[in-house]
């Protein structure tokens, strides 16, 4: 997905000005997308020269005049064309997770404080998600009105509460192994390594399995294990 298609699809039900495009983005829209008000601008400028969307200029007084984006027709076909495209599969990009893998280099207590520390960062957008969700359950209730657009952005809102909730046990869990786990990185000063038998039962409860059997059912998706 790309920033273009993301803005047709905001701009598809109302008309709105750069800067309530970026209060979108930083509300529901930020569980799957980010971006900054030096982007928005830039690629507004760019739909509009395509014709995509179109503008009008909205005076008030005692401040500059207000710029309103809507989209155009052909913009709602550009728009229907990529909703109708099979998505492509998901290029990962998690920053912590590449930090997490090298963090062998780190000694277990450093670790486990970095776990704990992105713990807390992961709680508190956990935090701030159901608070949106329910000042918006609130606003629906209010004007009485339930429309499409509100039942899809609930669903993606609702796995964007998952996320989080999952990402968190995950640290929650990796903790407890790390903590289980000391003796490698003190074991490894000496230039030495741990026997797989000393630490296997505690690898197959990371993985919420109680033998090699439940690991291999776990992650055998047919023909990738043998």
């Amino acid at each position: 997905m790309s920033l273009k298609y993301g803005m047709l699809g905001l701009l598809s039900k109302w008309e709105a000005t750069g800067y309530d495009i970026k209060k979108e983005f930083d509300s529901f829209m930020s569980i799957f997308w980010h971006t900054h008000l030096s982007q928005i601008y830039p690629e507004l400028s760019k739909l509009e020269k395509e014709k995509l969307i179109e503008s009008r200029m909205i005076p008030q007084d005692g401040k500059p005049d207000k710029k309103l984006y809507s989209i155009t027709d052909e913009g709602r076909q550009e728009l229907s064309y990529w909703l109708e495209t099979p998505p492509e599969s998901p290029n990962v990009k998690d920053s912590f997770l590449m930090q997490t893998f090298f963090m062998d280099n780190l000694s277990a207590k450093e670790v486990i404080f970095q776990l704990k520390h992105y713990q807390k960062q992961r709680e508190a957008r956990l935090k701030k998600l159901k608070h949106t969700l329910y000042e918006k359950w609130q606003q629906i209730k209010e004007n009485e009105k339930f429309s499409s657009r509100i039942l899809m952005s609930s669903v993606v809102l609702k796995r964007g509460l998952e996320q989080e909730e999952e990402y968190i046990l995950w640290c929650k869990r990796t903790i407890e192994l790390v903590e289980s786990m000391e003796h490698l990185w003190d074991a490894e000063k000496d230039n030495k390594v741990a026997a797989v038998e000393e630490v296997t039962g505690l690898f197959y409860r990371y993985f919420e399995v109680e033998d090699e059997e439940g690991l291999k059912n776990r992650f055998n998706s047919g023909d990738f294990l043998v």
